[in-house]
């Protein structure tokens, strides 16, 4: 008995998970679109890492064409070294800034933050030093090029 109600609570914790992050890709694509208006006018000049640790599997209608995404989050969040809730703190990064990020989120650990549990991550270029946040804070993403 005890094996089959474990079961079911982590069967419902994945399944209220999932409609979480689905929330919340719903509430990203409609703030994206109407985002643009508060778009910061200098250009993002930021490095490509060397290797992304989130990569897409998708190829892009063009080979030659790469995409730039930004994102800003709700609250203050953390800049990690790894996509591990246990990695080490870059630094935090202030609620509403905007700042370049990968165009995908990608797996990592397990965390719960901005009153979501998620392993979502974004990688985010912040400070000179790629790194992961919160996917589950984001409050508005978009593409820049």
């Amino acid at each position: 008995m005890i094996k089959f109600t474990k079961g079911v609570i982590l069967v419902m914790k994945k399944f209220f998970t999932a409609i979480g992050v689905i929330a919340a890709a719903v509430a990203l694509s409609f703030s994206a679109a109407s985002s643009a208006a508060a778009a910061p006018t200098a250009p993002f000049d930021v490095p490509t890492p060397m290797k992304s640790r989130i990569e897409s599997t998708t190829v892009p209608a063009a080979a030659s064409e790469q995409r730039t995404c930004r994102a800003r989050f709700t609250e203050g969040v953390n800049h990690r070294r790894l996509a591990e809730v246990d990695s080490s703190i870059l630094e935090v990064i202030p609620a509403g800034t905007w700042v370049p990020v990968s165009c995908e989120r990608g797996s990592g650990g397990e965390y719960r933050a901005c009153g979501l549990t998620s392993d979502y991550w974004m990688e985010v270029y912040w400070n000179g030093a790629w790194g992961y946040s919160a996917w589950s804070c984001v409050q508005a993403w978009e593409y820049t090029s």
